[in-house]
């Protein structure tokens, strides 16, 4: 009885070699799972926790109907065949827009309202007033310490005898400055030759910038150092907003065994990394 006992236990162990690791449950950890806890990876994949409040209350400055929204409301007195749009920008906190009359006849002038749009009464608010001679220096606005506004500002050129010249509006942003965003690929162990797919997705409320090559660091033991191959690739800007992802897929060919990782970099110097085995 015993000897059979020993049998049954030797076979048991045997099988159990085989199955990988064990999580807490009892059952086996894939060994992608193992790999990964083991990679000595000191840049997150995610840069932080959602800020969902942040995201649920952010101006919508992409979004068509709001900038419909936006438009009806200013041009309620205002005549929209006579004004031209001129521009439509992000920017932040204690930023400044420079009105440049330098384009007006010597006798020109700028008048020029600075409008805050009050969400919760669905108006336009004048905040600042100013006339902009031609021969004055350039005339910077200073954007307020105020995050999530959306402005407009109205430019109305005149000569000396009060005829208008021409009349500008321009779109002015101020999104929360909220940058985060998550790096992801398909798997953490690879073979030479391998296909990668790589998605970024913003999680935060700041525009994103990326494109189709991507940045490779390898582990030499003690440090992480840049990692050169060949890729050949579109040189094209992607533009993230909110909640958008991107894709690409990157061809290991010529990696030698080691570990690695892809690094993105985000707005104000910081950086994401999803680390990876070469085997």
């Amino acid at each position: 009885m015993k000897k059979a006992m020993t049998i049954i236990m030797c076979i048991l162990l045997i099988s159990g070699c085989g199955s990988g690791e064990l999580n807490n449950s009892g059952s086996a950890i894939p060994v992608d799972e193992q790999n990964k806890g083991k990679i000595p990876n000191d840049v997150p994949q995610q840069l932080k926790e959602v800020d969902q409040g942040k995201l649920d209350t952010a101006i919508p400055y992409w979004s068509q109907s709001y900038l419909d929204l936006l438009d009806s409301i200013f041009f309620e007195k205002r005549n929209r065949e006579a004004f031209q749009r001129t521009s439509h920008r992000l920017y932040r906190t204690g930023d400044q827009f420079e009105i440049d009359a330098d384009s007006l006849p010597r006798d020109g002038r700028y008048e020029v309202k600075f409008l805050k749009f009050n969400e919760a009464e669905n108006q336009f608010e004048t905040i600042l007033e100013e006339t902009v001679d031609r021969n004055d220096p350039d005339f910077l606005i200073d954007i307020p310490e105020q995050e999530n506004i959306t402005y407009y500002l109205e430019q109305i050129a005149l000569n000396s005898k009060n005829e208008v010249l021409k009349q500008e509006y321009h779109r002015i942003f101020v999104p929360y400055n909220e940058v985060n965003a998550r790096i992801d690929i398909d798997k953490t162990l690879y073979s030479s030759g391998d296909t990668m797919n790589v998605t970024l997705k913003n999680l935060g409320t700041v525009e994103i910038g990326t494109g189709y090559g991507v940045e490779f660091e390898k582990w030499d033991g003690e440090r992480w150092n840049r990692y050169e191959f060949e890729q050949i690739v579109t040189l094209q800007l992607i533009i993230l907003k909110t909640g958008e992802s991107f894709s690409k897929d990157v061809e290991l060919k010529g990696f030698e065994k080691g570990i690695y990782r892809v690094i993105e970099s985000l707005p104000d110097n910081h950086k994401i990394s999803a680390a990876f085995t070469v085997e």
